[in-house]
């Protein structure tokens, strides 16, 4: 049990590196100042209907980048942003996801921003806690089926 909390400690440390890794590439001075988001504020923001609102938003160097708490009950439509790569860490529940392929219905909500009602050839996915998913800018995603819900993830979105 001891390994598997490390593990997934290891984990956790890989995808906020990543991130950071992601955000920082074109910055030319270093993270100025740190930011914690408290645990309370991350549970409350489990609990949140949509639309989801960011924990924290910014700039690093070039790079934007946002941060949320996700939790989804059910399928949801697919979506594909433009501007945004999708780095998912599972924090509780399961999904199947389907990530690429021709999203089928596809009809513009926002600048930028798509939404269909399915995906045609992608590859699925079938995620649970722990696991990490990063999906690139301009690739449609869906969570097709929520058999255990409920779904919760910490989303960073980076530009």
């Amino acid at each position: 049990m001891k390994a598997v909390k490390i593990i997934g400690n290891g984990i956790l440390t890989v995808l906020l590196a990543a991130s950071f890794a992601v955000c920082t590439y074109a910055q030319e001075k270093p993270w100025s100042k740190p930011l914690l988001i408290p645990s309370q504020k991350v549970e409350a923001a489990f609990k949140h209907a949509l639309p989801i609102p960011d924990l924290t938003s910014g700039m690093s160097g070039n790079a934007k980048y946002r941060v949320r708490a996700s939790r989804h009950d059910g399928p949801t439509d697919v979506e594909i942003h433009i501007l945004d790569t999708n780095i998912f860490y599972i924090t509780a529940g399961e999904a199947t996801m389907v990530v690429g392929g021709k999203a089928v219905g596809v009809h513009k909500v926002a600048p930028f921003e798509w939404r269909g009602k399915s995906i045609e050839g992608g590859t699925t996915y079938h995620l649970k806690k722990g696991d990490i998913m990063i999906v690139p800018r301009d690739t449609p995603q869906w969570f097709e089926k929520i058999p255990s819900a409920p779904f919760l993830f910490i989303l960073v979105k980076v530009q």
